[in-house]
């Protein structure tokens, strides 16, 4: 299944706004009054991140081959994007557009290089 940006943020902001911990909403647009939602999303970015990076330690340092651990990296990966997908939906970002402005300015930025 092929899917678009679009459609992976329509999916996303749908299980978000369905689903919640207790009184956490896992859906809040996100605003000057409730900018710490923004961090906890960050928070948990990182964390993501943080799981994949400790993973690929592992392999560097011997303890498990790259092809062991690659279901478990990719689910890292994965999970970090969905952490990228909420952001960008909670706090409005056109990640689409986004990329292609800043794709314009590395090309500008690297073409000398």
């Amino acid at each position: 299944m092929s899917l678009s940006l679009e459609k992976i943020k329509i999916l996303q902001k749908g299980f978000d706004r369905n689903h919640s911990v207790g009184d956490k909403a896992f859906y809040v647009d996100i605003n000057e009054s409730n900018i710490h939602e923004l961090e906890h999303l960050i928070v948990c970015l990182l964390g993501e991140l943080g799981e994949f990076a400790n993973i690929l330690k592992k392999v560097t340092r011997g303890d498990f081959s790259l092809e062991d651990v690659k279901g478990d990296l990719d689910e890292e990966l994965v999970d970090a994007f969905i952490y990228l997908i909420k952001i960008s939906n909670q706090f409005n970002v056109d990640l689409e557009e986004g990329y292609l402005s800043k794709l314009e300015k590395n090309k500008q930025r690297f073409n000398g290089i």
